[in-house]
């Protein structure tokens, strides 16, 4: 029997108890551990104010690349502001991983979606892109020349910058591998993905190994009872409905048909700008696990180079002959030269935002290289490279609204996100070795990467506070000392402060 004879409930005697189970049925964010919701804090509902005061400086501070950009959004939205539970960060993160395009700009909308709509969409992953977007458009229209060989005091800044920016990435992997990895199971999976998608480097291979992470835990967990924890948790939005999300994705799909139909009965002269967009939007609709993956691809596209050997006469040879000297020349078909494409590579690498904003600046070059608007070259790439994944964020987000509550997909859901952490965890060490090699003063940009994370992930002691909190109550009998908590920096501060450090390390002549 649950209640006794005079019908009382059996939680009376405890109403911690009761008030517990109370607040598990009716709170958004109810786990399935009573500690866990207990010290949970309350979700929060954004305004359209809150969307741009929290985006429109993030885009001028979100440096390191994707992987950094989902550490941000983490620290920012999940951890600060609580727009939204780690759960539903990570299925919308294991979404992005799962289709083609830039996986921190479909986030960057996502968030905006979830909370505002399609106009807060919009709103958010507008203002995560478009300084980027602007400064990559300057340095293909004009400025590539001054920022190719920069100072050395701005290579210290931006050697800084680049180590914050990891700090987040690694912040990140920490706080996800403790969140998704609570089993052999997940720890395996995420292990595994991280050692393959660190080693072999693919178009496919980011969506075959969440894919293969979900199939696991979905067999694994067969016989197992489905937990739902963050069940009632309410999406306030989802943008379009279920009808307009498949006109939206049959919509890409029409538009790749079209531009390539038209690209192959279309000479390259007579319509230079559709044959630019009909590449970037091949490429964008093509591509997983963002930027590191579609820049050689990028490559292939933009730049045609022909191969010319000569002998010790001065005779032209084929290649491959012996004592033959060769040299790779572009030929008239080629957008830009390779030497630009690389100097681009290395700017947007320094600049805030998704790496795929190195678009506007081919779009740019190659628009003043074959005499056509520079604007509409920006526009053609641009458009082209991001409209794709933009497309689908927005038109997968109602059907993922649907399944993300049924039984398969919730038994799917920890090898998706383990998998998904291990793509992060490669980022990790890829981002770490490649922001060393390129500094300048490799061993002070550790250095700056170390305090960063500290800073950001366990939090600036406040000794100060401390210390004036012990003198109040030293005279106190009976009273104990309460430390002050740490100052967790937020992460567009920490960047800020790295790109200081870096000038001042490279005042300093450190190595």
């Amino acid at each position: 029997k649950t209640h006794s004879r005079r019908g009382r409930s059996p939680f009376r005697g405890d109403r911690r108890a009761r008030a517990l189970l109370i607040r598990t049925m009716v709170s958004p964010n109810a786990t399935d551990d009573p500690e866990s919701a207990e010290k949970q804090p309350e979700l929060v509902k954004a305004s359209f104010k809150d969307i741009f005061h929290s985006f429109v400086l993030m885009g001028w501070t979100a440096f390191g690349g994707p992987a950094a950009h989902i550490g941000i959004f983490q620290k920012a939205f999940v951890e600060g502001k609580r727009w939204m539970s780690l759960t539903v960060f990570n299925e919308l993160l294991s979404l992005g991983q799962c289709m083609p395009g830039p996986t921190s700009t479909q986030v960057s909308f996502a968030i905006g979606v979830t909370q505002k709509g399609i106009p807060g969409g919009l709103l958010s992953g507008m203002l995560f892109q478009y300084p980027g977007l602007m400064m990559m458009s300057l340095a293909g229209a004009g400025a590539a020349e001054v920022l190719v060989n920069p100072a050395e005091w701005l290579r210290g800044v931006s050697s800084g910058l680049s180590a914050a920016g990891v700090a987040l990435v690694v912040s990140a992997a920490v706080g996800l591998a403790k969140g998704q990895c609570k089993d052999q199971t997940t720890s395996a999976l995420c292990l595994m993905s991280a050692v393959v998608a660190y080693y072999y480097v693919s178009n496919w291979i980011f969506p075959l190994l969440i894919v293969v992470g979900g199939l696991t835990t979905v067999f694994v967990n067969r016989k197992n009872p489905v937990k739902m924890p963050d069940a009632n948790e309410t999406i306030a939005h989802l943008g379009l409905s279920k009808i307009g999300g498949g006109v939206l994705i049959l919509l890409w799909i029409t538009i790749w048909v079209i531009v390539v139909s038209f690209t192959s009965v279309t000479k390259y002269e007579d319509n230079k700008e559709l044959h630019w967009f009909e590449a970037f939007y091949r490429t964008g609709s093509i591509i997983f696990g963002g930027g590191q993956v579609v820049l050689p691809l990028l490559l292939k596209d933009v730049t045609d180079v022909a191969v010319t050997c000569v002998d010790a006469a001065g005779a032209l040879v084929a290649a491959g002959t012996a004592g033959a000297t060769c040299v790779s020349v572009e030929t008239a078909k080629s957008w830009i030269t390779e030497e630009q494409f690389f100097a681009g590579l290395a700017i947007v690498q320094a600049m805030p935002g998704p790496l795929f904003n190195l678009s506007a600046y081919i779009g740019a070059l190659a628009a003043r290289r074959a005499g056509a608007n520079v604007a509409a070259g920006i526009a053609a790439a641009w458009l082209g490279l991001f409209g794709p994944g933009v497309m689908l964020i927005y038109g997968v987000l109602p059907f993922w609204g649907a399944f993300r509550t049924h039984e398969w997909y919730r038994r799917a859901l920890p090898g998706l996100n383990s998998s998904a952490v291990g793509l992060v965890v490669a980022a990790v060490f890829q981002m770490s070795f490649k922001v060393r090699e390129l500094s300048p003063m490799p061993d002070a940009s550790v250095v700056i990467g170390i305090v960063s994370f500290y800073a950001t992930h366990f939090g600036v002691p406040r000794f100060w506070k401390n210390a004036i909190a012990a003198g109040d109550k030293k005279n106190e009998p009976g009273s104990q000392e309460q430390p002050s908590p740490p100052w967790m920096m937020p992460a567009p501060l920490a960047i800020l402060a790295g790109g200081m450090l870096g000038l001042i390390a490279w005042a300093a002549g450190c190595t």
